[in-house]
């Protein structure tokens, strides 16, 4: 028997055998609830305190419930649950009804793969509580209008249905590829795509490796499928793997396609409004985790970094990093943060590399040499051996690491400073921006050893510039960050 919290699901049978073999295969692995007419499936639903991360059906014949009840309103009020048929022979005809229809979302002949269909339901029941339906409300997006790009092999054939589309509606444009390249091409130059209806067969990529690719790439592009042959393994596949939103038969009709692509448009309104709704809500919970972790910082960091400078370094450097706009927070920033020891290790790795570079140091009095010319040999030493570091250093090399770490992390050379002495301040800022992907306070799923030695070399620059009696300008981009030093010199 299945355990206490198993993911649930409703069976629709035919027959008795069919649900003793669906018992013997999947009883200790869900939960299942089974029923041999629509009407009292319906009232199982109804009734019930949760819904079932699936709905599975095992008719007699595949036909049989293509004025399903069950189906109609699973697709009407349930559009969360994961609907799967299991049959014998599934035509193509049917499996392309069911589909446009949307009574259905996965279609496996028999023998199926016990194996797959456990991946399928337990995938539907992890996401089945962060699904909402997005009623489409007819609006098109703001701005330029969306793009529907058709790729087929043969041009002629794509340039009169895109004509055809063209003089039948004004609310998208219609783009053409001839090649699965093509259209990643277009994709990379065209970010209004939002529907890509591809044919199956042609040479090098197919249609359903672009339409893989793109739902990795492109999670909001509703992909369609579509071929001139009977493919029926080709279009069960696309739909149980691939995810495609359709799969459309030749020869094309603008007619159909024109309703088709409606249907696609209001499914990537609701997909781009999914995103959104998701991203608003991942930045709001992982502002939360920010200042848990500045506080954690902040804690363990003060003592020994303000201490040393008897100034407060720590906080001017991590309101730094905050005015640093980087990539925005999605739901597997949060996971990493709450299901792993991220947090934790986060400050634990920091703290300790920066009190290294800080036992290095012997911080003593201004040196009475520092110009243009000792500033250009420290940076030149630091330049040869970047990351480099010796039992001692003073202020002055410890800067220079810094700069040496930061520029070369940038991909930078020694000539993107811009390094001037005027009278008694002498002057160093970055006239090329750093790159700084990511930082101590935005979201990350992982560490890493140069995520770490960047931010350190940031904090070590405002730690070696006081130390100096300097004082240092820092002011974040996208991505980037921008400082000016000013240090005191000696005049000749």
């Amino acid at each position: 028997m299945a355990t206490s919290g198993a993911a649930e699901i409703l069976l629709r049978y035919d027959d008795d055998q069919e649900l003793q073999h669906f018992e013997t295969l999947f009883g200790n692995d869900f939960t299942i609830q089974a029923f041999a007419s629509d009407r009292t499936a319906l009232d199982y639903l109804a009734s019930a305190s949760k819904l079932p991360a699936a709905i599975i059906l095992i008719p007699k014949q595949p036909d049989d419930h293509l004025e399903s009840s069950l189906l109609e309103h699973a697709r009407e009020q349930h559009a969360g649950i994961l609907k799967i048929l299991i049959g014998d022979a599934i035509a193509l005809n049917l499996l392309v009804k069911l589909l446009d229809d949307q009574l259905i979302d996965r279609c496996f002949e028999k023998p199926v793969n016990p194996d797959v269909i456990r991946s399928h339901v337990l995938a539907a029941a992890l996401t089945h509580e962060d699904q909402s339906p997005f009623p489409d409300n007819g609006q098109a997006l703001e701005g330029p209008k969306p793009a529907i790009l058709i790729v087929d092999d043969e041009p002629t054939a794509t340039r009169y249905l895109s004509r055809q589309l063209e003089h039948m509606q004004t609310e998208f444009r219609v783009l053409s590829a001839t090649s699965a390249e093509e259209a990643l091409l277009t994709l990379r130059d065209d970010y209004g795509v939002a529907v890509v209806m591809t044919d199956q067969r042609m040479p090098g990529m197919h249609g359903k490796e672009l339409l893989d690719e793109l739902r990795q790439s492109h999670p909001t592009i509703v992909r369609i499928l579509t071929s001139a042959w009977g493919e029926v393994d080709v279009a069960m596949d696309a739909v149980n793997e691939g995810r495609i939103f359709r799969y459309q038969k030749k020869p094309w009709y603008a007619g159909d396609l024109l309703i088709l692509f409606r249907k696609a448009l209001a499914h990537h309104r609701a997909l781009v409004a999914a995103r959104d709704i998701s991203r608003s809500m991942a930045g709001q919970q992982f502002e939360e985790l920010r200042r848990q972790r500045r506080a954690r910082l902040l804690d363990q960091l003060s003592e020994k970094v303000d201490g040393y400078t008897g100034e407060p370094i720590t906080a001017d450097f991590l309101d730094a990093l905050a005015t640093i706009r980087t990539l925005p927070a999605q739901p597997p920033h949060l996971r990493a943060s709450r299901e792993t020891a991220l947090e934790y290790d986060l400050v634990r790795d920091f703290v300790g590399l920066v009190c290294r570079h800080l036992d290095t140091l012997e911080p003593g009095p201004m040196p009475a040499t520092l110009n243009r010319q000792a500033f250009d040999r420290a940076l030149a030493d630091a330049w040869e051996n970047p990351g480099a570091t010796s039992a001692t250093q003073t202020p002055l090399t410890a800067l220079c690491q810094s700069l040496a770490t930061l520029l070369n992390a940038s991909g930078l050379k020694r000539t993107d400073l811009d390094i001037n002495q005027a009278g008694a301040h002498l002057n160093v800022a970055n006239a090329s921006a750093l790159q700084i992907y990511s930082h101590l306070l935005a979201p990350i799923t992982r560490l890493s050893r140069p995520l770490l030695e960047q931010q350190s070399a940031v904090l070590m620059l405002f730690v070696s510039t006081r130390l100096l009696a300097g004082d240092i300008d820092v002011t974040g981009g996208d991505q980037s960050l921008r400082f000016n030093l000013r240090l005191p010199a000696r005049t000749d």
